[in-house]
């Protein structure tokens, strides 16, 4: 029998928090108050501190001395520091699981189709969600504790760009969709420099959009996706 533990309550607040950061409904900076919150939820102020310390660690909110918890901001230089760094640790991530011999596809092809069925539901929320699946399909196939847990920590955050690069007007979800399926292929066919190709075009597309969202920038700044373009 399979132990699956429950969701904390804590873990619930974190949720409930984190996901009015992603989707933008906290604005960068905003001040979070642990009493307010408390109150507006029916909980101790006690277990909302302990939320705050998980979506700090999440890198959703930054907790200031004095000044307690607020949302983290998402200006030009934050965005591409993040870009950066998680755009490497996806091309080490993906590039040593195209390593693998025989890469188990099933949890990957799950991601796929709930990717899928979200583009033609228009549903936003759950397209992040699929990405945030795609990444944990291969978690349990990387013998690699540190890089896995590096990564897993930074899905929220990524999660909260990708939320908002769908607001820009050059945003089509079928390109995440698309991505994803060459992204697989190439692992599957063990072709690290395509999967390093993929991931450093998507990602850099991402951020242009992310970018051309903070700066009001009209929507031809970025190219389309197109794995098409990539070498096989």
């Amino acid at each position: 029998m399979s132990f699956e533990p429950a969701v904390s309550l804590t873990e619930q607040i974190a949720d409930h928090i984190g996901g009015e950061i992603i989707s933008g409904r906290l604005k960068p900076a905003t001040r979070i108050q642990e009493l307010k919150v408390a109150g507006d939820l029916g909980v101790s102020r006690g277990s909302v501190r302990e939320a705050l310390l998980i979506l700090q660690r999440r890198h959703l909110i930054e907790i200031i001395p004095r000044r307690g918890a607020m949302v983290s901001r998402l200006e030009a230089q934050e965005i591409a520091n993040f870009c950066e760094l998680f755009t490497d640790l996806q091309v080490s991530f993906f590039g040593k699981l195209a390593g693998i011999r025989k890469l188990k596809n099933p949890g990957f092809l799950a991601a796929i189709e709930q990717m899928n069925e979200a583009v033609s539901q228009n549903d936003t929320r759950t397209l992040l969600a699929g990405r945030g699946a795609f990444l944990h399909a291969g978690f349990s196939q990387l013998e690699n504790f540190y890089l896995c847990s590096v990564l897993s920590g930074l899905i929220p955050a990524g999660q909260r760009l990708a939320h908002r690069v769908s607001a820009h007007s050059a945003y089509d979800p079928r390109d995440t969709l698309r991505y994803h399926q060459a992204l697989l292929d190439a692992m599957l066919g063990q072709d690290r420099e395509r999967v390093e190709q993929l991931v450093r075009a998507f990602n850099g597309r991402e951020q242009k959009l992310a970018l051309g969202c903070s700066e009001r920038a009209p929507a031809a700044a970025a190219p389309r996706f197109a794995p098409s373009v990539v070498r096989k």
